[in-house]
């Protein structure tokens, strides 16, 4: 569940997405921003917790570790065959993530004609064909990293994350966000990266948009589409999270994010499991504390459109 970047300014959450589309250009005029990249990274302090619980929820790294005693304290990386020479102790153990490439991941990636793995690790943390640790060792898929390691990474990606955010919007609306819009903002920029964030292809951009406080466009912008067959229903359902928990549970009176609303529940309804995944939208909704009287208003029209 984590995304990386080789020595913070390299560290990109890439999961294959940001592929899906290129960078169009824009006609609008650049929005005024007055931040400095390299300067407000050493003023991020480490992410909330709710932003933390949201990206853990969608990640789910978790699935991927393994819990080993007796490992030397300063130990931050081990091969699979040098994790196979410790004990497993699932209730007294340390975790150690794996490093992986997923299903989903590979089936994006050959849609598009990309070459090569892409691995991830913890809450989302992936680099192409290895994930990059600080002191420069690069682990590998099925390599372990400590769970120490994966928390830093993790923090630093954050940064970069809210860094370029920061670089994105207008100055005056970073600072008026509310924290369930940064979360749902930070998310988002986190699995797709900022180019599809930047694009441009009808209208204003999700960060445009995003800047002038268009609320009910920038909930249509969490539209992002996999262009592989079995990672659309996983797309969607992070696209919906998102939208609910942007909205404080609710999605704005505004045609484009009502249509993007039921964009969203279409393609998961394609998928065999979808009573599931939609369940699990609204879990993840609720476990991350929307208001409930919206929440149960969205989740009533999730079951009447929903096939």
């Amino acid at each position: 569940m984590i995304s990386v970047i080789s020595n913070i300014s390299k560290y990109a959450k890439v999961i294959g997405l940001s592929t899906l589309a290129g960078l169009s250009s824009c006609s609008q005029n650049k929005i005024n921003t007055v931040h400095d990249i390299g300067k407000t990274l050493t003023e991020i302090k480490t992410p909330s917790a709710n932003t933390q619980k949201l990206i853990s929820m969608l990640e789910r790294g978790d699935i991927h570790s393994i819990k080993l005693v007796d490992v030397p304290k300063n130990i931050k990386m081990l091969s699979k065959k040098e994790a196979s020479g410790y004990i497993k102790d699932d209730k007294n153990g340390d975790i150690f993530y794996r490093v992986y490439s997923g299903k989903a991941d590979k089936a994006i990636r050959k849609a598009n004609n990309k070459t090569g793995v892409l691995v991830t690790v913890g809450d989302g943390i992936a680099r192409k064909n290895c994930v990059t640790l600080a002191d420069g060792q690069k682990a590998y898929d099925g390599d372990y990293i400590s769970k120490k390691m994966a928390d830093s990474l993790y923090n630093d990606a954050m940064a970069e994350k809210d860094s370029i955010l920061k670089s994105k919007i207008a100055v005056n609306t970073y600072s008026k966000l509310q924290n369930h819009e940064r979360d749902a903002v930070l998310s988002y920029l986190y699995n797709a990266g900022p180019k599809p964030l930047s694009r441009c292809k009808n209208g204003k951009s999700f960060f445009q948009y995003l800047s002038e406080n268009n609320r009910g466009m920038v909930q249509a912008k969490f539209n992002i589409e996999a262009s592989a067959e079995c990672a659309k229903a996983g797309l969607a359902k992070r696209n919906l999270v998102n939208m609910i928990i942007y909205g404080d549970g609710k999605i704005y009176n505004h045609k484009k994010a009502q249509k993007n609303f039921k964009r969203q529940i279409e393609i998961i309804s394609e998928n065999k499991n979808c009573k599931k995944i939609l369940q699990e939208v609204i879990d993840m909704s609720k476990a991350y504390g929307v208001n409930p009287k919206y929440l149960k208003e969205t989740e009533a029209r999730i079951n009447k459109l929903k096939k």
